[in-house]
């Protein structure tokens, strides 16, 4: 018998005009042993794993015949297509993930067509508007001077890019952007502890950080700067806990202080992965 029960506080939700929401649920531990859980937000299709997040930590310890509140967030963007949608929270046993976990009930809302108001531009004199746009322009070109004249200025330059395979119990270097099986100067270890744990592991000083199912076109070199990195690795393991899904986008600091960005474009033993590696000078 599964260890938790969730139950929804309605069957549906209604968006807000800016497509956010929330959605109430509460996870109750039915046996007499405390428990760690973790909850997991299930989109059905077409509705995206990125609209829903838990509100808080998402891993909670559960007491003897105890209850938690459990609140999703939806944050459902404009462009998403009119129509009906749903999903689920679950709640997954840290202790027996495969065998123990317990799925909620659907919970649906609406996605409508919005329609933009018309708008009158008002009349406004053509001399007002030339000094607008001359101070728009006096605005534009100081910002351009400024760029250009700013000290401590840097500059990004691609060491390495591709798409390859990491292999279970193999390393890899982002300076490089080669798999590896021995120490230095590998930066990641696609560690497996049993058949089910897996977790990509930081080696020789090299720092991680996971940014989820994003566009990884979109990540650029001064942003993966400003990331904030650590020595923990990230879960990869064989069910419900794995964050390393097909999609997903996480960032290494390297040993050589590089930045590099990795996608997973197949997840298993062996991973399918894309990755492009900068150095940022100046």
């Amino acid at each position: 018998m599964p260890s938790f029960t969730v139950t929804a506080a309605g069957q549906r939700v209604n968006l807000g005009i800016s497509g956010a929401a929330q959605a109430s649920f509460t996870v109750t531990n039915t046996s007499t042993q405390t428990l760690k859980g973790r909850m997991l937000t299930r989109p059905s299709d077409p509705a995206k794993p990125e609209w829903f997040s838990v509100v808080g930590e998402s891993v909670r310890d559960f007491a003897p015949n105890a209850a938690e509140q459990v609140v999703v967030q939806l944050s459902v963007p404009q462009t998403a297509p009119p129509g009906a949608y749903s999903f689920r929270l679950d709640a997954v046993s840290e202790v027996d993930p495969d065998e123990d976990f317990t799925e909620g009930p659907s919970v649906a809302f609406d996605v409508v067509e919005q329609a933009p108001p018309k708008k009158k531009f008002p009349w406004v004199p053509w001399w007002i508007l030339a000094i607008i746009g001359a101070v728009v322009l006096a605005i534009i070109i100081g910002v351009v001077i400024w760029l250009l004249v700013r000290d401590g200025g840097s500059e990004a330059t691609v060491v390495t890019s591709g798409t390859g395979t990491l292999r279970g119990t193999w390393l890899w270097d982002a300076d490089a952007g080669a798999e590896v099986n021995t120490g230095p100067p590998a930066d990641m270890w696609w560690e497996q502890q049993t058949a089910v744990l897996r977790r990509m592991t930081p080696r020789n000083n090299a720092t991680l950080v996971n940014l989820g199912v994003v566009d990884f076109d979109a990540v650029d070199a001064d942003q993966l700067s400003k990331l904030t990195y650590t020595a923990t690795p990230i879960p990869g393991n064989a069910d419900a806990s794995n964050q390393l899904v097909n999609g997903d986008v996480f960032a290494v600091h390297s040993t050589d202080g590089n930045f590099a960005k990795f996608k997973v474009l197949t997840y298993g033993y062996n991973l399918g992965i894309q990755w492009v590696t900068y150095r940022i000078s100046g």
